[in-house]
């Protein structure tokens, strides 16, 4: 059996072009994470985006704000600060960036 894959994958595009979203979901395996931030935060606010079982979905709150975005209807993941956006990426093993 393998053991999870604990990558961070940090997508910073808006979803609006769907390719880098979606590449970046196709490759998501569980003990992996996914952060929202810069233009990416728009991605928290589709209703239609889902993610498979065992993905920490984390969007950084702070790019949230900054794009005038009301925090309230963020769906399906976990608003973090800069602080939580530094422990995560200690937590895993491995950083992708999609950009």
């Amino acid at each position: 059996m393998s053991s999870p894959s604990e990558t961070l994958h940090c997508v910073v595009r808006a979803p609006r072009d769907g390719e880098t979203l979606a590449l970046a979901r196709s490759l998501l395996r569980s003990g992996d994470a996914l952060l929202l931030l810069q233009d990416g935060v728009q991605a928290a606010f589709l209703e239609e985006f889902a993610l498979p079982e065992g993905i920490e979905a984390c969007v950084l709150m702070g790019d949230v704000l900054q794009r005038g975005l009301d925090p309230q209807r963020i769906r399906g993941f976990q608003p973090i600060d800069e602080a939580g956006f530094v422990a995560l990426a200690a937590r895993m093993r491995r950083q992708v960036c999609w950009a």
